[in-house]
């Protein structure tokens, strides 16, 4: 099952590792999270300004 609307969370590390998803990362995950790891720096500058700017 899909859902309509997905909450979309990032963690950036040292300007080079992205942690990506889901899931809340300061409280409890439920069952459906999910989370990603990239490690790229033009990807985080890439999601920094499409974020920011």
């Amino acid at each position: 099952m899909l859902q309509d609307h997905m909450h979309e969370h990032f963690a950036i590390i040292d300007y080079e590792i992205i942690w990506y998803g889901s899931m809340n990362l300061l409280s409890r995950a439920r069952a459906d999270d999910n989370m990603i790891r990239v490690r790229s720096k033009d990807t985080v500058q890439e999601l920094l300004e499409m974020t920011f700017e």
